[in-house]
């Protein structure tokens, strides 16, 4: 199995386990900012997984070395309407992601992409957004335990 190939499926099953704890996530709890005393602002479920949809898509142009969309700030922003939004916009982000993924060759690895945020180099490119994912993925989990869901909702795929 080449490298691309390996990165491109953990990107698209770990867009699979998100979106199974949004699917097990109460839909008010959804848009639940968390209060925190002496934090800075929390972010919801939803808004988290709009940020991972958006850098899925933004990293997928970068591979295929197309335009890049930007709104605010040079990232693009995804806004999700709910949870079934959320669902679908994670894996079909994050299989556009791992098409493009699996369109490199290994020497596209160790060649350097043009991001709205800087230069990377192919190898670090490719998991900037499996590493994103993974972190929300922790913070979604989170959000979960701190409204008292202390389940841990085990997504298929990782099994």
């Amino acid at each position: 199995m080449k490298v691309t190939d390996y990165v491109a499926r953990q990107t698209e099953r770990m867009a699979e386990a998100m979106a199974h704890f949004v699917a097990t996530t109460p839909e008010d709890r959804l848009v639940w900012h968390p209060q925190v005393e002496g934090s800075a602002p929390t972010r919801s479920i939803l808004e988290q997984a709009g940020e991972c949809v958006a850098v899925n898509r933004t990293f997928a142009a970068v591979l295929r070395r197309g335009p890049v969309e930007t709104s605010n700030g040079g990232m693009l922003e995804v806004k999700l309407a709910n949870g079934q939004d959320a669902q679908e916009q994670l894996v079909i982000s994050a299989r556009e992601l791992a098409q493009a993924i699996r369109g490199l060759s290994d020497d596209d690895l160790q060649k350097r992409f043009t991001h709205p945020r800087g230069e990377f180099l192919g190898e670090n490119l490719i998991m900037s957004p499996l590493r994103n994912m993974a972190y929300h993925a922790g913070q979604l989990n989170l959000i979960q335990m701190l409204y008292g869901d202390a389940e841990f909702h085990v997504p298929a795929t990782w099994r």
